[in-house]
């Protein structure tokens, strides 16, 4: 970690500026990326992404979502694309589960985390999932527990942690609230969402620091969008906090059906450019990820900024 200390005067105060040797990036296309598309991608097409993200470096990849075909046509091959993963050492699956029904899926394949959702605000909640947050927390604690009694990991993803479509700026009394209970349940990992791109660095770092400081070994992970071109400067702002793993999709794909007005996942190869020229490493191949770009682009037929 290298350490950069500055002293402003008009404050008196030390500002510690933190800029890690390496960062983690998790590669959320083949399921955030696809999920909103309105063609169905084929699973034999979906593993010839996936190898081409894993041979451009990445080694944590969310792969599919364990949702009822009906609500999300464009994962209903998710069963089949789990049996169908190449298993490389040093490579880790994650995958959404919604409900019991969905872990019941999950628990027969050899994906290594099941990634539990729910809203932080109570409005985005109940138009994504028709329950109140309190509600979709009982929920989840409960998949929490019954997934580490088979020895599996977890993951909770904490959508609109930052701003909602719906009700504006959510308090961070109700992030740190939902946190809590994730880690008494035992979660794995909590994963903060931007789910329309509207959080600032300032929010970034505020929230991701308090949490931090809490549970200092918990680990903690961000989900950014970009819609007012803000996400680079967040991830800044979260790597200051003391967060070091990212989400990131091809070409910018993705968004929620759920949240007006939500762009794409912010960009992998602009992601890791950025930090690369800070000499942060990522262990992705800059250079191979404009071939990914290109090819998830052309599967879905629609061209993005690249």
């Amino acid at each position: 970690m290298i350490h950069l200390l500055h002293y402003h005067k008009s404050k008196g105060v030390d500002l510690h500026v933190n800029f890690p040797e390496k960062v983690s990036i998790r590669d959320v296309t083949l399921r955030d990326g696809l999920q909103n598309e309105s063609v169905f991608i084929e699973a034999e097409n979906k593993l010839g992404g996936l190898n081409e993200i894993i041979d451009a470096g990445f080694r944590r990849i969310e792969v599919t979502s364990f949702v009822h075909p009906k609500w999300v046509p464009a994962l209903s091959d998710a069963d089949e694309l789990a049996k169908r993963l190449p298993k490389i050492p040093g490579i880790q699956y994650d995958a959404l589960v919604p409900n019991i029904k969905g872990l019941e899926r999950f628990l027969k394949t050899n994906i290594d985390t099941a990634v539990f959702f729910l809203s932080a605000s109570t409005r985005h909640n109940e138009a994504n999932l028709n329950r109140t947050t309190n509600e979709s927390l009982v929920h989840v604690s409960d998949l929490i527990s019954k997934t580490r009694s088979h020895n599996r990991k977890t993951m909770g993803a904490v959508a609109t942690a930052f701003v909602c479509p719906y009700a504006g700026e959510v308090p961070y009394q109700e992030v740190e609230r939902i946190v809590t209970t994730m880690v008494e349940n035992g979660v794995d990992e909590v994963g903060l969402g931007d789910t329309i791109g509207k959080a600032t660095p300032k929010m970034i770092y505020e929230y991701c620091s308090r949490i931090k400081d809490k549970y200092p070994d918990l680990t903690l992970s961000l989900h950014l969008h970009d819609t007012y071109g803000y996400a680079l400067a967040n991830i800044i702002a979260g790597i200051q906090s003391g967060v070091y793993i990212y989400d990131t999709a091809q070409a910018g794909l993705g968004g929620c059906p759920y949240a007006p007005g939500a762009p794409g996942n912010v960009q992998a190869s602009q992601v890791v450019n950025f930090l690369e020229r800070q000499g942060i490493e990522t262990g992705i191949d800059i250079d191979k990820l404009k071939n990914t770009d290109q090819m998830f682009q052309d599967m879905v037929k629609k061209q993005t900024s690249v």
